[in-house]
């Protein structure tokens, strides 16, 4: 009985650990060994200062006291979390916004080690077993972190600091509704920002700097084959990245992820060599029932643009971008000439209403039409193929960590983050692709206003401004 019982025990044991494993998500700080101190920023809502730790002390960092209650333990604390020296003060708000750090399978079925230990006509040494299992409880995670955990933790991180030098200053967030949707790369120093397009939407964004200081943007211009936008904030003399456009990383070679702190966001490898990434199909991420009269959603692709909007099984689909529709075929249809990334107002019948969702088209494989195969994965970006070129590497990002620069370990800007494809699979155009569009887009901005003034002076009873133009776009 014993033995089959410690059998069983180290199986529970095993399988609690690969679930742990493959329940590991991106979208907490890795700056944080163990995600559990969580900045302010990450959308707790907590403010640094007294008592500053989301979890009440700094449960795997070094905070000397083990305690995060007061002042200086917290500074601490923030020290460990790579909080950099504009995000201090609890004046920030929330811009990450989402979901917590914890996996997608926790809540998977593990035995109550409390409950165990107090069975009736269990052995001495059984006891001693499920307590000593119960002493070493949240340890697991620590030793059988995977690779990307590991590269992610804050003595890793913290040896590239020098590496990316003041890069981090030229990175900011780019902001929805408080919520952060991309970093950006700031390309001139009038306020030209180039970032992931597919993440930004058409209305104003807050774009915040390494200070914390936010102004307001707009996108003034998208490169769709690229996903690339430019958004323009009034604001003069920002740190401009300088892009490297002439190294390349070599397969194996060490990159880092930077975002507006001191300390890079996360770090990994160039794991393949710079390819073409095919165009795919965009999906909503639905099943209907029939293609006949009254569609009706039968199933939700778990982590699909559907699924984050709030579409749910048993749906009827009424109309797409205000257009009726009457079938699934025009459902279909309608879909299937949509472009990754794209937003749309997608109407529903629930229970006798009419209810109106935005939900997003996304790059999905086959493969991650499998439930477990997203829930595994996490959130990948909306558009993640249709590239012609592009440096694969394996950091763990999440979407709204797009946008930003990569650097390699002698400081040069290599490329720019542009999509997540999955767990360990990232992104990221070179930088002289990027560096040539965005001067493309610059023209093409120039020629644009130029153009709009032509027409505008034409015009009888015009009045200028001092500088002499009148335009907004």
């Amino acid at each position: 009985m014993m033995k089959f019982g410690i059998d069983k025990l180290l199986l529970i044991g095993c399988l609690g650990a690969w679930g742990t494993m493959l329940a590991e998500r991106s979208d907490r700080d890795p700056r944080c060994s163990t995600g559990t101190c969580t900045p302010s920023y990450l959308g707790t809502g907590v403010n640094r200062g007294a008592g500053a730790c989301a979890s009440g002390k700094c449960d795997g960092v070094s905070c000397a006291s083990d305690a995060c209650s007061g002042a200086e333990c917290a500074a601490e604390c923030d020290a460990e979390c790579g909080v950099g020296e504009g995000e201090s003060g609890g004046e920030k708000e929330s811009s990450a916004g989402g979901k917590s750090s914890a996996g997608v399978n926790q809540g998977a079925w593990s035995p109550n080690r409390s409950e165990d230990s107090q069975r009736p006509g269990m052995s001495q040494a059984w006891k001693q077993l499920v307590q000593e299992g119960q002493r070493m409880r949240g340890r697991e995670t620590s030793f059988l972190n995977s690779r990307a955990q590991q590269r992610s933790q804050y003595a890793s991180l913290k040896a590239f600091r020098d590496a990316i030098g003041e890069s981090w200053k030229s990175t900011v967030q780019i902001l929805s509704e408080s919520k952060q949707v991309a970093l950006g790369v700031i390309a001139r120093e009038d306020g030209w920002i180039v970032t992931k397009s597919s993440e930004v939407p058409d209305a104003p964004v807050d774009v915040r700097l390494h200070d914390g200081t936010r102004f307001e943007g707009s996108v003034k211009i998208r490169r769709p084959e690229l996903d690339l936008a430019l958004i323009k904030v009034e604001r003069k003399d920002l740190p401009t990245i300088q892009w490297d456009t002439q190294t390349q990383v070599p397969l194996g070679g060490w990159i880092a992820s930077a975002d507006s702190r001191s300390l890079p966001i996360a770090m990994g490898v160039v794991s393949v060599k710079s390819r073409t990434i095919p165009k795919s199909d965009a999906k909503l991420g639905i099943k209907l029932t029939v293609l006949g009269q009254n569609p009706q959603v039968e199933n939700v692709v778990f982590g699909s643009g559907a699924d984050r909007a709030g579409i749910k099984e048993g749906d009827t689909i009424l109309r797409i971008e205000g257009a009726v529709m009457g079938t699934g075929q025009e459902v279909l249809n309608t879909l299937m000439s949509l472009p990754a990334g794209k937003r749309i107002l997608v109407d529903v019948e629930r229970d006798g209403k009419e209810l109106a969702f935005q939900a997003q088209m996304m790059d999905l494989t086959l493969s991650m039409l499998d439930p477990t195969e997203m829930e595994v994965n996490g959130n990948v970006s909306a558009r993640s193929t249709g590239f012609r070129n592009v440096i694969q590497h394996d950091t763990v990002l999440s979407p709204q960590h797009c946008g930003g620069p990569l650097i390699d370990v002698d400081g040069n800007v290599v490329g720019l983050n542009i999509a997540r494809a999955g767990r360990v699979c990232c992104y990221a155009l070179p930088a002289n692709t990027v560096a040539k569009a965005i001067g493309e887009m610059l023209e093409t901005v120039v020629r644009t206003q130029e153009e709009a003034i032509r027409v505008e002076t034409l015009k009888p009873g015009l009045e200028l401004d001092n500088s002499g133009l009148e335009i907004k776009n």
